[in-house]
């Protein structure tokens, strides 16, 4: 089996009828195909396990088992809303899961996503960050670019996406197209995992609309709302226009924080609808633009306010993706070909990396690759058809395989008569990758998954070291080893790898946060005088993107970091930060 490919292959469905007929047509190919069985064990746990990333590994588990009835009980909630305004939806969902003998309860863990945004809400009311529950928040990293007009090859509208979510090994393992006739309204499609019934979260239909949906933070949540797998829902299978896409979602509002990119084949435009749970806007293109971008942040100015930022690091991310992709548009100055936006889903690009000499390697970082990059599509409704990886986590790298629209013929399995592309990817200097270095990115994917997954620190660090050996001079890869050297008490370790990363990280920000966290393993480690002269740098440093750094090392200043406390730094590995508990 080629390494490369997702464990089970492609699997292309078709069906036909009432929501709930269809729902039994999915379980029936699924239950046929397996690969589902990952998905319904997965998404009851993710909850937990995602709030369980803000604490130190220690008390992971006592928190999931504290924060997991409670967070099922706020699922109840949309649940219950959605037995009411979307019964044939949720008929669908059930009639899906009783075919594959799933519990009926786990279409109540399919709404984690809503869940989890709006219990940040209720952290950012409270005034919880940045604190150490802040890394969990920081997960979604989607990318989407709608490209048309001058920005396109051919004029052609194209749309491309990353869909990055704490499920790799699992969702990427079993990537699906579904067809949808439905007895009342459009016929649809949407891309997905084996298991999972999500036509809202990136979907299309035949009158050319392509709906991407994107996680965004507000104080303003609600739960007797819409979730965004029946949002999305609604408008891929009722929005002919743009204009309908806005409607709807001013119609039924939304229960939680969403950022979806629509765009519109026959107009050639899109259009990003925001919500929170009291409002909807509609962010345009800029004037003359043929392109549009979506991250994770508000771009309306109405919902800028009450945002909730859970770090400085999740900001950058979110701000330099966004930033990416607009430079992808520039750069092309004939215009991006589907070609170009495979390329442009794996570019490990970013506005604010800066070398130290050469030789550095970059495969993190604030780029549009992710180690939790699940699923990435290219689709091409002027073309009818949909680009869709068959690759592992992250899945930008390719390969891509491309997928006709299918809806006329027999309901169940659509034969698919398509070998898959070349694999793609960029490196941070904008040559294509190496077998070596997606073979290093898929291994980074796996060890992110393995934290994700509660496996202790002393089973994680080997896991980065290894990345270490792979690529030396990735200075992301020698942060998040130093990290886990900390958590498993080698500093000697830790300092080690702090001085190669500082040695290839020019950014501002990163290196900012290297230089804390090295002065601090200095001064537990006895080596007062190169700490303070490494503090002394950091404090040198100007400029707003470095104020939080310099204002820890400042308060280090007078209350050193004890040895215990920072045994109980909290990682995240997926932005390369990590915050301090007490």
């Amino acid at each position: 089996m080629n390494p490369e490919l997702a464990p089970n292959p492609l699997l292309v469905m078709r069906f036909r009828g009432s929501q709930a007929a269809m729902g039994a047509q999915h379980g029936a190919v699924l239950r046929q195909h397996g690969g589902f069985e990952a998905t319904n064990t997965f998404y009851p746990t993710m909850a937990a396990r995602m709030l369980g990333l803000g604490v130190p590994h220690a008390a992971r588990r006592a928190l999931e088992s504290l924060f997991g009835p409670v967070l099922f009980a706020k699922a109840l909630m949309l649940h219950r809303y959605r037995q009411r305004r979307f019964p044939a939806y949720l008929a669908r969902n059930e009639a899906m899961l009783a075919a594959v003998g799933a519990p009926r309860r786990t279409a109540v863990a399919m709404l984690t996503m809503d869940v989890l945004q709006n219990t940040v809400a209720l952290l950012g009311r409270a005034g919880a960050f940045p604190a150490h529950l802040a890394s969990f928040a920081a997960i979604p990293a989607c990318s989407s670019l709608a490209a048309w007009g001058d920005a396109s090859a051919d004029g052609a509208l194209r749309h491309a996406r990353n869909f990055d979510f704490p499920g790799a090994t699992v969702w990427d393992a079993a990537p699906a197209v579904a067809f949808c006739e439905p007895d009342e309204g459009l016929r649809y499609g949407f891309v997905t995992t084996r298991g999972a019934d999500l036509p809202g979260v990136t979907g299309f239909n035949e009158a050319g609309i392509t709906l991407t949906a994107h996680t965004r933070f507000h104080r303003d949540v609600r739960y007797a709302a819409p979730a965004i797998a029946d949002l999305g829902h609604e408008i891929v299978r009722r929005a002919r226009t743009l204009a309908d896409a806005v409607a709807v979602a001013r119609e039924l509002g939304s229960a939680s924080t969403w950022g979806l990119l629509v765009s519109s084949a026959a107009e050639r435009d899109a259009v990003v609808i925001e919500t929170t749970g009291g409002a909807v806007e509609a962010h345009r293109p800029a004037p003359g633009a043929a392109h549009l971008a979506c991250t994770n942040r508000y771009l309306s100015a109405a919902l800028r306010e009450g945002e909730v930022t859970s770090s400085a690091a999740f900001a950058a991310d979110s701000d330099g993706r966004f930033r990416q992709m607009h430079e992808r548009v520039r750069e092309a100055v004939e215009g991006l070909s589907a070609d170009d936006l495979e390329s442009l889903l794996g570019d490990y690009r970013a506005p604010g990396s800066v070398d130290l000499g050469d030789g550095v390697e970059r495969l993190s970082g604030d780029c549009v690759v992710s180690a939790m990059s699940v699923q990435s599509i290219v689709a091409e409704p002027e073309a009818r058809s949909i680009r869709v990886s068959v690759g592992r986590a992250p899945t930008g790298l390719g390969p891509y395989v491309s997928v006709p629209w299918s809806w006329d013929g027999p309901v169940g399995e659509v034969t698919l008569d398509a070998a898959p592309g070349s694999a793609t990817g960029r490196t941070h200097r904008g040559d294509p990758l190496t077998a070596e270095q997606r073979a290093t990115a898929r291994a980074y994917a796996v060890a992110a998954q393995a934290h994700l997954a509660g496996a202790h620190p002393r089973t994680v660090r080997p896991l980065f070291d290894d990345l270490v050996r792979r690529a030396p001079r990735e200075p992301g890869f020698r942060t998040i080893a130093a990290h886990f050297a900390v958590l498993t008490d080698d500093l000697p370790a830790a300092r080690d790898h702090l001085r190669a990363a500082l040695s290839l990280e020019g950014g501002a920000v990163r290196r900012a946060r290297l230089l804390l966290l090295q002065s601090r393993v200095l001064a537990v480690l006895g080596e007062a005088r190169e700490a303070d002269a490494v503090r002394a740098a950091l404090m040198a440093m100007e400029g707003a993107d470095t104020s939080v750094a310099r204002a820890e090392a400042a308060q280090d200043a007078r209350r050193p970091v004890s040895r215990a406390r920072l045994r109980r730094m909290v990682p995240d590995v997926f932005l390369i930060d990590a915050a301090m508990v007490g």
